[in-house]
């Protein structure tokens, strides 16, 4: 985007602990800096302990845990370290324009040849994970899958 501003973090945007956990439909509670809540992550009540000055948290039920309400919105919907910062309104412009990322394209052989070796990464780390394909059907698959890349990378390049 021409024109945009870099945006950084900044910890002290940070919203207060507690009323973060309030806005997210929980209710800590009990003395001291360590509250009681229920736990999103696996839908259990008061399993969950939160910091009030930190904002640290750690269900004692699942084990999810994180050191601050920044931890707690990356993990809770899966975003990016930014994203989440930016959510939480804990960004600022640093007065810098931002740079626009060059574009790679690969060739289509070198589109090809990746492929080729992530899916046989994938396979790989599929058949070697405990349990991952009980099938023999789904295991013969995945082979066959990875295979047929194989010969289609090798007619592309002969």
């Amino acid at each position: 985007m021409e024109g945009s501003m870099v945006k950084r973090f900044d910890r002290d945007r940070l919203p207060d602990p507690i009323s973060f956990f309030e806005s997210e439909g929980l209710n800590p509670k009990g003395p001291g800096p360590w509250k009681t809540t229920a736990c999103q992550f696996h839908g259990g009540s008061d399993s969950m302990r939160v910091n009030a000055d930190s904002g640290a948290w750690r269900c004692m039920n699942c084990g999810e845990s994180g050191g601050d309400v920044l931890a707690y919105v990356m993990k809770l919907r899966g975003l990016e370290f930014m994203e989440a910062a930016e959510s939480l309104g804990a960004t600022v412009d640093d007065g810098k324009p931002s740079r626009p990322k060059p574009k790679t394209t690969l060739t289509p052989s070198a589109a090809l040849a990746l492929i080729q070796s992530e899916t046989w990464l994938i396979a790989c780390t599929a058949l070697s994970t405990a349990g991952a394909l009980p099938d023999p059907a789904d295991r013969a698959r995945l082979i066959e899958a990875a295979r047929v890349i194989q010969n289609i990378m090798l007619e592309v390049t002969e």
